[in-house]
């Protein structure tokens, strides 16, 4: 039974010690609470049985929400702060007003700040800020009858607010700081029958702060629900279950702890029964107990049974039980129902594994912060299904609570639907635990401040089946502290504690790695591993990123010690500004407070927007992350399916598969997977006319949903592969009759002229001047030579915008020569440029043939002069077009953006859209819109096509309707982060101007985008551009609609 003697041992040390001291609660971090209830599991006792099967609180009359408009008044600094506040003769006349729940920041009152390793303060430790440190006073009248309070107990419920001091009609009803857990009050001696004052002030960063660092948006107010609940004086205080499994995983194991609560002044008897339903309403088990409760005490009652045959919970099959709970106080008295979803799994590790029921599955996860952009901090249920709703459908199976308990209804969520958790702690001291001298792990004062959060996530926490990790917190130091919290959670629950900064050490179960390399990873797994490996954060998904993420999980998939990770992070945290002229944007860094310190752009590393529209980078995880894994025997055409899950078995389902040739679908075909257990394999004979052919054939293989399930619709893809059979083998130049064409030369140029084009050349630099199709203007700038890309935020954070300058100097620096006039021969028109680059680094020499239909060959090669030379963000050329072109299509990857490293994504095909659409708004402008692998890619306008084909290897291509310069960094732009990570800039997606030209990428080669850090790993080496040699082809055709 937890500790009852808390709360008065708190009274006793602030009697003693604080005022005495002169503090003020929220400036010691040994008071963190005053007359504050013990905390409990998340539930809400109901009068009828029937209100407890709708579980709606909202409809009971044991409940009165207090959310919606206070009076609210905000003061700059703690010296201004209403001192008389709570004291019903004062009125609140000429106060604003505020929305309940609600961050003041995105009502009008003081401003977010972003930082990531430093604290939003001037802090003189342990001190807290006076002069800036804004102050928020709530005041609410609320009516309360005579029948909630009669013969009741009252109850003040916080769902989350930060340090807050709280009167009740001028009288002081107690202290609470930890912003994401719950904050409870008896009020039952301070209600009355009819009006009553709640008043509340809350400090915007007080003690509690220096161990709320966390990695956000930082923002003030109360961000979760804020209600009056009643009881009768005998209740069921709290209640804890374990729902394990027995019997080699096959039975489950139930037991349940009952407190029940007598807050009256005599003894009195109770009945209490339970019941536990199946996921098919059948009753497995049910008990009762008449019980003695004395006066002002509580009684423990612990129900036990084993059952046979439990339907398992996991993520991939997420059964739940219901547990029904009644308390019956005496015949006058009415009755408490509670109605409580659970889950029977067993959670362990064994020889260095992570098993769920026995098994050692691999996590596939995404660390998710609580962020909304309309409402800061403050997420509502709709957000919140939406979020589960995307993961599900993206092969996500696991979630971290980063950095802190989340809303009770996300873990409803993930019970039902299916997330493995990892719940953690509201503990984040990292810009003290950056230095070994001022990281307060290892101080024994901070013992219970650290221990009060990690038992107030355990004990609301605790019953939900989802939560299979405990988190000890983030980047708060190592030591005495962590050792403690630890224990505590090892007493008192059986499943793993993980914690990153202790690394191997005792107190977690889990190495935890942030960020680790792939060499890392490999290193461990094969020098005698002592705990399973779970990267924490890994695959930083800031701006255009996710780079390499196959390989990590190539890895990881060949040592069993490794078992996966979570992707830092779920979404963008921005909030939406708007322009003067009413224009919205995605606000980040500067745009909140232009004259504090900042970290900028570093807090936007969704997978998805602040709206949770998907990013380009989501795709490919929804691949990497995909249940099936399908291989092709070419000699037997078999595909072999390999159903991934641990538990679920794949029956009935439909696998489709068709033949591309040359893009085209040819032949298609449909096989039925019956009973294909977890972790096995079946072989499927296909048949195809083809198996080779002088054109490419690709058989790509689809495993979708068959009907609507869960979070999925009909016809979902699940999971995909595709297979070469017959390798591309280029485009050929068109040889015709070179009747017709001619070679003029003029003083300054030469025209190359046929019957339908004219190709005009500057006669000294070989540039082409004018390009038209019959009499149709295709461009009047030259074909240019590209090595540059405007930096990502990857790019950004290892300083590529400094380390490859020297390319991007060459990009709009160089010099060409014409070095071999145009000549007619050989049914072509043939000249050669000679393009030297600055300081003499490299040279490209760039041959050009014209047929007679007009088309135009270009064949180019590169060759460094130079030793030492960084590497190279692009090899290619690019054409500035009218932008009569509206429309494109291509044949290679698709239909979103591909990277040589963040291509697995998507799918070879022949692929259409408007230019306007292709490109990204990432928050930051960068880099995007690349497609890869491509055959072929035609622009369209009213009358003209123009089609680019590849020759002799596949291309890189991307179409803007603007030039690079609108989303390339610019040169003056950039300041340094306050945490030295990621340059900060101020321009934004919404920000891009689409201009009256488009620019036409035709690349060999771009770099991959990177994703293990972004600030300062590179782009891994097999996917970056070496100084080296290079030669490609591609062929330019203009044509009338």
């Amino acid at each position: 039974m937890k500790n009852q003697l808390y709360f008065f041992l708190s009274i006793l040390l602030i009697g003693t010690n604080l005022f005495a001291q002169g503090k003020k609660p929220y400036e010691d971090h040994t008071v963190f609470q005053i007359n504050k209830l013990d905390p409990r599991a998340d539930f809400f006792a109901f009068e009828t049985e029937d209100l407890a099967k709708k579980n709606e609180k909202e409809l009971s009359n044991r409940f009165i929400s207090l959310n919606g408009e206070w009076d609210f008044k905000w003061v700059k600094s703690l010296n201004d702060r209403p001192e008389n506040y709570y004291n019903p003769e004062v009125n609140s006349e000429g106060w604003g007003k505020i929305k309940v729940p609600g961050n003041w920041e995105t009502q009008g009152y003081g401003h977010p700040i972003y930082l990531d390793e430093r604290y939003p303060f001037d802090e003189t430790w342990p001190d807290i800020p006076y002069e800036y440190n804004p102050v928020g006073t709530y005041r609410k009248t609320i009516e309360i009858s005579e029948d909630f309070i009669e013969n009741n107990r009252v109850i003040l419920h916080f769902a989350a607010a930060k340090a807050i001091e709280v009167y009740l009609n001028g009288e002081f009803v107690g202290y609470s700081e930890g912003s994401k857990t719950p904050a409870e009050f008896d009020i039952t001696h301070f209600v009355k029958n009819g009006k009553n004052l709640l008043a509340l002030q809350m400090v915007r960063w007080s003690d509690a702060s220096y161990l709320e660092s966390q990695d956000m948006l930082r923002m003030s107010g109360i961000e979760r629900e804020v209600y009056l609940y009643n009881t009768p004086k005998v209740h069921v205080q709290d209640f804890g279950i374990k729902a394990n499994l027995a019997n080699n995983y096959e039975d489950g194991a139930f037991e349940g702890s009952f407190f029940i609560k007598n807050s009256s002044k005599k003894n009195q008897k109770a009945k209490l029964w339970i019941k536990l339903k199946d996921p098919k309403g059948k009753i497995v088990y049910s008990a009762s107990e008449e019980i003695l409760v004395r006066k002002n005490d509580s009684v423990e009652r612990i129900f036990s049974e084993e059952i046979e045959n439990i339907e398992k919970w996991s993520a991939e099959i997420p059964n739940l039980y219901t547990l029904e709970i009644r308390l019956q106080p005496n015949k006058n008295v009415s009755p408490s129902f509670i109605l409580k979803k659970i889950g029977f799994r067993s959670v362990e590790i064994k020889e260095n594994q992570l098993l769920v029921n026995g098994k050692a599955i691999y996590i596939k996860g995404v660390d998710r912060h609580e962020t909304d952009p309309f409402t800061g901090h403050v997420v509502s249920r709709e957000s919140m299904e939406k979020d589960i709703r995307l993961m599900k459908q993206n092969n996500i199976n696991a979630v971290r609570s980063s950095h802190y308990p989340n809303d009770p209804y996300w873990y409803d969520l993930t019970d039902k639907y299916g997330l493995y958790v990892i719940d953690e702690a509201n503990i984040e001291s990292h810009p003290l635990a950056i230095d070994e001298k001022t990281q307060i792990g290892n101080e024994e004062n901070w013992i219970p401040a650290h221990l009060e959060r990690t038992k107030r996530m355990f004990y609301r926490d605790r019953n939900h089946p989802s939560i299979i990790i405990w988190s000890l917190g983030n980047e708060a130091g190592h030591g005495k502290v962590f050792e403690t919290t630890y224990k505590w959670l090892k007493d008192h629950d059986s499943r793993p504690v993980q914690y990153e900064p202790a690394k191997t050490a005792d107190y977690t179960d889990i190495y935890c790695p942030m960020y680790p390399s792939p060499e890392h990873l490999e290193d461990y797994a094969k020098n005698n591993p002592q705990k399973p490996v779970i990267m924490i954060e890994y695959a930083h998904a800031m701006g255009n990123s996710v780079g390499n993420l196959q390989d990590y999980w190539d890895l990881i998939e060949n040592y069993e010690v490794l078992q996966g990770g979570f992707i830092w992070d779920w979404v963008d945290q921005a909030l939406e500004y708007k322009y003067p002229e009413g224009k919205p944007y995605l606000a980040y860094g500067y745009d909140y407070h232009p004259d504090l310190p900042t970290d900028g752009n570093f807090l936007n590393n969704g997978l998805v927007d602040p709206y949770r529209n998907p990013h380009p980078h989501l795709s490919e995880v929804k691949k990497v992350y995909q249940p099936v894994e399908f291989k092709f025997d070419k000699a037997s055409t078999t595909i072999k399916v390999f159903n991934k899950n641990f538990f679920k078995t794949l029956n009935d389902e439909k696998i489709k598969w068709k033949l591309l040739e040359n893009g085209k679908s040819i032949d298609s075909g449909k096989i039925s997977i019956n009973n294909l257990k977890p972790r096995t394999k079946q072989d499927f004979q296909i048949k195809f006319d083809k198996t080779s052919s002088k054109n490419e054939l690709i058989l790509q293989v689809f495993l979708k949903t068959s009907s609507d399930e869960e979070l999925l619709p009909a016809n979902h893809l699940l999971a995909f592969e595709e297979f070469v059979i017959s390798a591309f083998k280029g485009s050929g130049f068109k040889l015709v009759n070179n009747d017709g064409v001619n070679i003029i030369s003029q003083s300054d140029n030469f025209i190359i002229k046929g019957k339908n084009f004219q190709l005009n050349l500057d006669k000294v630099s070989g540039e082409i001047k004018e390009w038209k199709y019959n009499n149709q203007l295709i461009t009047n700038e030259p074909i240019q030579l590209n090595f540059w890309r405007a930096p990502t935020d990857n790019d950004l954070g290892n300083g590529m915008d400094k380390w490859a300058k020297i390319w991007k100097t060459a990009t709009y620096n160089y010099t060409s020569k014409l070095i071999k006039q145009p000549v007619l021969n050989d049914k072509r028109v043939a000249f050669e440029v000679a393009y030297a680059l600055p300081e003499n680094i490299a040279k490209v020499n760039v041959a050009y043939e014209v047929n007679s239909d007009g088309d135009l060959k270009i064949n180019y090669k590169f060759e460094p002069l130079k030793k030492e030379l960084p590497n190279i963000p692009r090899i290619g050329m690019y054409m500035i077009l009218p932008n009569d072109f509206k429309d494109l299509s291509w044949y290679g990857k698709g239909p979103e953006e591909s990277y040589w490293d963040r291509k697995t994504g998507q799918q070879t095909g022949i692929y259409s859209g408007r230019i306007e659409d292709q490109f990204h708004r990432y928050l930051r402008p960068q880099e995007t819109g690349n497609k890869t692998d491509v055959r072929w890619i035609r622009l369209e306008s009213e009358n003209l096509s123009l089609s680019v084909y590849a020759t002799n290897s596949l291309l890189n291509s991307s179409i803007w309707p603007f030039k690079m310069a609108e989303i390339d960094l610019e040169e003056n732009e950039k300041a340094a982060s306050a945490s030295g990570l990621v340059p900060v800039t101020k321009k934004h997606g919404a920000d891009i101007k689409l201009g009256e030209t488009l620019q036409w990428n035709i690349d060999y080669l771009q770099m991959g985008v990177g994703g293990d850090t972004s600030w300062g790993r590179l782009v891994h080496p097999e996917y970056t551009i070496k100084p080296n040699p290079y030669s490609y082809s591609f062929i330019i055709q203009p044509n009338l609609k």
